[in-house]
């Protein structure tokens, strides 16, 4: 997260496909200057995971498919992304590149991919596709490499920080969905998958649909560059695979980018009410070996009860908890640049820790081809904080009356 002058800054967006499909003329690929000027925009095409997780993941099971964020557009995180950037410049230093990436059946993946797609997803395949796309582009990441995602984009970089536990330099969960608890409190007027079941997506011309967007009181709480933005890329005209008859509902009809249908497949797993992933994410959070800071909004609906506690408790240190007040959980859509100087102040200190780390780590232990003198040395203990101090998780389960000598020597065994 280096770089020269902002003219050389890009914050890049991109889509995942198979080669020769005859979708590509519906997405552009020019590259285009953010709403604020601050950064150039470029999208990218290169082949997703070939393995999908669900056999019903694709239409018939052969398909290959490709990629680009969730139910929102990755363009509406360009005024938070802006405002990272010019927090950071703050600072002394300088972001090289952002990348971000549409989840296989949404946004632009959604329609480049629309006539493949199941009718079952799985959150762990985006982790694997977004691996997949740094081993396709090497030279496009340079390390460090911090990883900063929202709601189910974050669960899934949490995931990825699993999968390889020393890509990242740090994590930025902004509300992740993670938690051994259901998203919603059981008092809820209904789960996001029914909600997004009802809801409107077509509309017989342009104007009327940003007359929709405009009133709707779900989209009143949020930035209105982000709603633009929403406007200006989250629709798309008919024909399509769901509307292929103009004739019904006239030539200038538009319709949701992301489909209504494939949202509720992200939000709704097969034959199971509550996704699976973020109890699974959650007890794995033990396992995470790099710094983690969440970012959560004071009022989101999904961190009812002790959910917060839970996650700060589980979470190895080093991890902080911050509070975004008076928001709900579309945290960086509400309050961009209050998120941004978070996230910002962050990743300065915790760049620049990693890079001290990496530069100690060379320096004590050089690269060899035979087994040095030392190589038997007792090394600190790679779990928990940075001064080789137990984890709260450590420390609360070695505290508990209940917990007998026993079992306390065999949790330290399976740590």
């Amino acid at each position: 997260m280096a770089g020269g002058a902002r003219g050389e800054w890009q914050y890049k967006g991109f889509a995942t496909v198979s080669t020769g499909t005859n979708n590509r003329d519906l997405i552009s690929t020019t590259p285009y200057i953010t709403g604020g000027g601050i950064l150039k925009a470029e999208k990218h095409i290169v082949p997703a995971f070939p393995i999908r997780e669900p056999v019903r993941g694709v239409w018939t099971g052969g398909e290959k498919l490709q990629l680009v964020a969730n139910c929102y557009k990755p363009e509406l995180y360009e005024p938070f992304f802006e405002a990272l950037v010019e927090e950071y410049e703050k600072k002394g230093t300088k972001i090289r590149s952002i990348w971000i990436a549409d989840f296989h059946n949404q946004g632009d993946s959604g329609v480049l991919n629309e006539r493949k797609l199941g009718g079952d997803v799985s959150w762990y395949d985006h982790s694997r596709d977004l691996l997949s796309l740094i081993m396709h582009l090497q030279n496009g990441f340079p390390r460090p490499i911090a990883a900063i995602g929202h709601s189910m984009g974050g669960a899934q970089l949490f995931h990825l920080s699993l999968m390889h536990p020393t890509l990242f330099s740090c994590v930025i969960g902004l509300d992740p969905i993670i938690s051994p608890l259901p998203a919603l409190e059981g008092s809820s007027p209904g789960n996001p998958a029914t909600l997004s079941s009802r809801r409107r997506d077509i509309w017989p011309t342009y104007e009327e649909a940003i007359k929709y967007f405009k009133s709707h009181p779900y989209y009143q709480d949020w930035d209105s560059r982000v709603l633009d933005n929403q406007i200006k890329y989250g629709l798309r005209q008919i024909p399509t695979a769901i509307y292929p008859d103009v004739t019904k509902f006239g030539p200038n009809a538009v319709t949701l980018r992301t489909t209504k249908h494939q949202e509720v497949f992200t939000f709704w797993k097969t034959r199971i009410q509550d996704r699976p992933e973020p109890r699974e994410i959650f007890a794995r959070l033990k396992e995470m070996k790099v710094p983690v800071c969440y970012i959560q909004g004071e009022k989101s609906v999904i961190n009812w009860g002790n959910k917060n506690e839970l996650k700060m408790l589980n979470t190895p240190q080093p991890c902080e908890m911050h509070f975004i007040p008076e928001c709900g959980h579309l945290v960086p859509l509400q309050k961009p640049e209050e998120t941004a100087v978070l996230a910002a102040e962050y990743l300065h200190r915790r760049i620049a820790t990693w890079e001290e780390k990496v530069e100690q780590e060379r320096k004590n232990w050089p690269s060899t081809m035979t087994i040095s003198p030392h190589y038997f040395e007792p090394r600190i203990r790679e779990r928990g904080t940075e001064d080789n101090q137990p984890s709260r998780l450590d420390i609360w389960v070695r505290d508990q009356p209940g917990v007998d000598e026993e079992s306390r020597v065999q949790y330290a065994g399976f740590n």
